[in-house]
């Protein structure tokens, strides 16, 4: 069983109605019905509507061709109950423009088989009272809390833009070159056999040594009854409706079929092909030594790929690596001579800000 409160709900059709109860304050008397009793019968007081709870099952009273027409509006004059449609107060005469209605919402649920009890009006009052009660301190304070929260935000922020600016700012050096790299690789494919296994209609074409076995291939969702429950909700007019929300339950049920275990082949990536040097030796491409055929174990080139580093030293002589186009690699003389800039904070050389001087 759950309690929650959720304002102005709206009737359903094929709810049930039934009243909601209230004790009188003042003389005790219990169990009063909250359409039918506006007064104690014993002494005569005013129902206080905060004061209605949900009866317990075997204590519930139907109320019969119910028309709902809004929560009562309560007149601010001598606090008198009135419908929900009203203009002007049935006791006193005062307009109810801009009277309040009484509380609504509330809600309890039960399941099929399960019988609830009269409501614990003073737990209901008590959780509606402690989050209001736990807000004060903060509201007295000028919004403690939040100015906290507020100020640990700020000091993130200026912290995360001190460290980007530390980390993107920059100073100018110098640097020159002192040697040479350059590195050529060629990526290399093998025509090899791939076990693999799926459903038998989506195997391969190409694929052979197929083992086909009736097994699960999947699993499917199906309805097998309804979860249900029973929910009352407080129509803050001295009433609450009753109304049966189901859901539908599901079961797993394999689903069986033909799977294809099978072989098929795949070009399949292998150990690549490089060479090396400086510009004692001009680059050149290493020999692949592929045989271009399409039996198993061939072999095939599946890409290339080419980098040419110049070797420098800069700022107090601290050696770093750059890498560069080709263009520039081969025309750079040895000790020439390039600005770059250098992080403030990690001293590292920004190779994308290399330019000859």
């Amino acid at each position: 069983m759950a309690n929650q409160s959720t304002p102005n709900p709206a009737p359903q059709s094929g709810a049930k109605v039934y009243e909601m109860q209230w004790d009188c304050k003042f003389c005790g008397t219990k169990k009063l019905l909250g359409k039918t009793h506006r007064f104690c019968p014993n002494c005569g007081a005013q129902q206080d509507p905060t004061w209605r709870y949900f009866p317990s099952d075997a204590e519930k009273v139907a109320v019969q061709d119910h028309v709902y027409v809004g929560a009562d509006i309560i007149c601010k004059a001598c606090q008198t109950l009135n419908s929900g449609k009203s203009e002007f107060c049935g006791n006193c005469g005062a307009p109810l423009s801009d009277a309040a209605r009484a509380a609504q919402g509330a809600s309890r649920t039960k399941d099929d088989g399960q019988t609830l009890e009269a409501e614990d009006l003073k737990q209901r009052q008590l959780s509606s009272q402690v989050p209001a009660l736990a807000a004060k301190p903060a509201a007295k304070k000028g919004g403690g809390i939040l100015s906290k929260w507020k100020l640990i935000a700020l000091v993130v922020v200026v912290l995360i833009g001190g460290a980007i600016f530390a980390l993107t700012r920059t100073t100018k050096a110098t640097a020159y070159v002192t040697g040479y790299k350059w590195n050529r690789s060629i990526d290399i494919q093998s025509l090899q056999p791939v076990h693999g296994k799926t459903t038998c209609d989506r195997m391969p074409s190409s694929a052979y040594n197929v083992t086909r076995n009736y097994e699960q291939v999947d699993t499917k969702q199906v309805a097998d009854g309804e979860t249900c429950q029973t929910k009352q909700v407080d129509q803050g007019d001295g009433t609450f409706r009753e109304e049966r929300q189901c859901q539908t339950k599901y079961r797993s049920e394999p689903v069986m079929g033909y799977m294809c275990t099978y072989v098929t082949n795949q070009w399949v990536g292998s150990a690549p092909v490089t060479a090396s040097g400086d510009k004692t030796n001009a680059p050149y491409w290493p020999e692949s030594k592929v045989s271009n055929c399409l039996t198993i174990g061939c072999t095939r080139e599946s890409g290339r790929d080419e980098t040419y580093t110049l070797m420098l030293k800069g700022d107090g002589n601290r050696p770093f690596e750059c890498k560069v186009a080709y263009d520039l690699w081969q025309s750079t003389p040895l000790e020439k001579g390039f600005d770059v800039e250098v992080g403030t904070l990690l001293h590292n050389f920004l190779c994308s800000t290399l330019k000859p001087k």
